[in-house]
């Protein structure tokens, strides 16, 4: 990949590490030594362009919410959306786009971080039956806006806490809102009003027939570390719908590496990864890095509206390395396959 979309990489890191610094003292010295080296780089980068270069960090991050289509870098033609930013607009967060490109090529971590704590939890619950247990958990309560230990500690979860409770830590300051903070009822992240009758998703999702789900004043809020909710449970949405059409006739066995298996009635199975990316580029580079992991052709499942995309499927298979063994399904697609192809049926 070009040095310029190595550098954007670079300023993505700096940009979620600052968002991790407890706040008020965000934008004090000293950032966090990627924030200012990706500052310093860009500075330079501008210079030997002869273009306007940010004056601060603080000038940077504004520039982080501009489309980065207007940034003065040599990027790979269509290796962004057009759509692209580091950091939201209305809500001042950073992007999904932003997590990503911080988990793209051999610096990154956040992405990556998430699977080491997965893989650590599977070594530490031993049964994978265990593990599948803690790991539904978490897919399911991605925050806690009011712990109840009366309820975490009865007999049915009591052993599944135990073996989670150390993945959680306090909810960011950055998103309560006064004493309220909000979730999103459809993914289940973080939520923001915004200006207007609108509201920003982590998760980025537009409809939410329920709107928001708000504790007011709650008691000691815990969530999952950003890697964990964009990269475990924000794709167990798509993972929770395969599993229910694929109830009758198979079973998703979840690994310590974070992959799925795709257990058929005969005993034979298949790799699959389920993942929810924006930027279909950035997932075609990831989902070749995890075939190569694999033994056989690796299914690649994403939800119905993201592969529908205009442009998205053509752009994640002009972006996989040649002779990368992976195969882009949607839900819709995925589940109509296996249906028609699964051992012992007979086709008509």
């Amino acid at each position: 990949m070009s040095p310029d979309f190595e550098l954007l990489a670079a300023v993505a890191r700096g940009v979620l590490d600052l968002s991790d610094v407890p706040r008020p003292a965000a934008l004090r010295l000293p950032y966090p030594a990627s924030t200012q080296l990706a500052f310093d780089r860009v500075v330079l980068t501008c210079l030997k362009q002869d273009r306007p270069a940010p004056l601060s960090v603080p000038d940077l991050l504004s520039r982080c919410r501009d489309l980065l289509t207007t940034w003065p870098l040599a990027l790979p033609p269509g290796v962004l959306t057009d759509d692209a930013r580091l950091i939201d607009r209305g809500s001042a967060e950073p992007t999904r786009t932003c997590a990503e490109l911080a988990s793209y090529g051999r610096l990154g971590r956040l992405e990556q971080g998430a699977a080491r704590v997965i893989a650590d939890l599977a070594d530490a619950c031993g049964a994978p039956e265990r593990f599948a247990s803690c790991r539904d958990f978490l897919i399911a309560h991605p925050v806690i806006l009011n712990p109840d230990s009366s309820k975490l500690m009865r007999p049915a979860t009591i052993r599944t806490w135990r073996l989670v409770r150390e993945l959680y830590e306090p909810v960011p300051e950055n998103f309560s809102t006064g004493r309220t903070v909000s979730t999103c009822t459809e993914c289940l992240l973080f939520a923001k009003p915004t200006e207007g009758a609108g509201a920003w998703c982590e998760g980025g999702c537009k409809k939410r027939p329920r709107g928001l789900e708000k504790a007011e004043e709650p008691k000691h809020p815990i969530a999952l570390p950003r890697a964990l909710r964009l990269f475990l449970t924000l794709p167990a949405r798509t993972e929770l719908a395969l599993r229910e059409k694929l109830a009758n006739w198979s079973e998703l066995v979840p690994t310590g590496t974070g992959s799925l298996r795709l257990v058929h009635e005969d005993g034979t199975g298949r790799a699959v990864r389920v993942l929810d990316r924006e930027q279909p580029a950035l997932a075609a580079f990831r989902a070749s890095e995890l075939a190569a992991l694999e033994d056989s052709p690796l299914d690649v499942v994403m939800p119905d509206a993201v592969v529908d995309r205009p442009g998205y499927r053509k752009a994640f298979g002009h972006n996989l390395p040649d002779g990368a063994l992976v195969r882009l399904r949607s839900v819709s697609e995925f589940t109509a396959l296996y249906q028609n192809d699964r051992p012992g049926r007979t086709r008509a």
